[in-house]
């Protein structure tokens, strides 16, 4: 059985315009940003990083560089457990009944208008298994850009004016992405609360809790803006969840939701946004858990947080 269906997979490959649905190894460390940098020493400095977050000059500066800071006080750093020697990790931690957790947001200007990738680490503790919301990385665009989150939860058409990205625990333990762009499908009662697309994946990964993780994403935005050429990677520890593009991978549109099928239709590829001011221009590293039991608390941790140009990959240990 196995030798009949390599055959099969060898007949489609022989078809022009064929394309595996999913690369099932790691990326090679060797090839990565990360690769040259262990322990990420000195990647700030490479021509091809944008903008790094390591939570290692104090909690001060840290604050100073967000433009919008929710619950400073649920914040504190961490030096112990983190994802590499010599890493530093913020804690966000909530109060049921008080609070809601936290955020730091940052926007740039003028932001960033072609392909950028983003990795970041996070760790879900088993203590929040249960009361996970919001709670990741997101990375995306408003015009006008802003200096504080404006979701706006629940619209549809959008493409003017927002585009939300992030990988999280869209029911935890199942990791997928959460999207707002500019053709997004509704979902229940006609409202858009962002779409998933890692359904049906082979290669779609679960959460460990009490573990780091390590996520990046790939975005390209879509050029000209009336094209459908946007793209969108995503890898989890370093083995790739999937990649959508134009006229790959197969599968259909269940209301909000994309589910990947080789019996499917091509993906019609991302038309990220319809205006060419909107770019990708904030950065929102976000603990939002707004169903914690009053008089108890829960936490979140990130580290090592990289956008550049090019595949940064996980950190190589020194």
């Amino acid at each position: 059985m196995k030798i009949k269906l390599m055959i099969c997979f060898l007949i489609l490959a022989g078809f022009t315009g064929f394309k595996p649905l999913y690369n099932h190894a790691p990326t090679n460390l060797d090839s990565s940003l990360a690769g040259k940098y262990p322990s990420d020493i000195g990647i700030e400095y490479d021509p091809d990083v944008f903008y790094t977050e390591k939570f290692n000059d104090g909690m001060a500066n840290i604050l100073a560089r967000y433009t919008d800071v929710l619950n400073s006080e649920g914040m504190s750093l961490d030096t112990e457990d983190v994802p590499a020697k010599g890493s530093v990790a913020i804690k966000m931690t909530n109060q049921g009944g008080k609070n809601q957790g936290g955020h730091l947001f940052r926007r740039f200007n003028p932001g960033f208008d072609s392909t950028i990738y983003i990795r970041y680490y996070v760790k879900y503790p088993l203590s929040s298994k249960g009361y996970i919301h919001h709670e990741s990385v997101w990375i995306g665009g408003y015009h006008p850009s802003t200096r504080y989150p404006s979701p706006n939860a629940g619209s549809c058409g959008l493409g003017d004016k927002r585009i939300a990205i992030s990988y999280e625990p869209v029911n935890a333990p199942n990791m997928d992405t959460y999207l707002y762009w500019g053709d997004m499908r509704a979902g229940a009662r006609g409202k858009c609360y962002g779409n998933d697309m890692v359904n049906g994946s082979p290669q779609s990964k679960k959460l460990d809790w009490g573990k780091w993780m390590c996520v990046e994403l790939m975005i390209k935005l879509n050029n000209p803006v009336r094209a459908y050429n946007g793209e969108l990677k995503v890898w989890q520890d370093g083995l790739e969840i999937g990649h959508w593009g134009p006229g790959f991978p197969n599968g259909k549109w269940d209301a909000d939701s994309w589910f990947n099928d080789p019996a499917g239709q091509p993906f019609e590829g991302f038309r990220w946004r319809i205006n060419e001011k909107l770019n990708l221009n904030y950065l929102w590293i976000q603990f939002y858990d707004d169903t914690t039991p009053e008089g108890q608390s829960h936490h979140i941790k990130f580290s090592n947080l990289v956008i550049a140009r090019k595949y940064i990959g996980p950190i190589k240990k020194s």
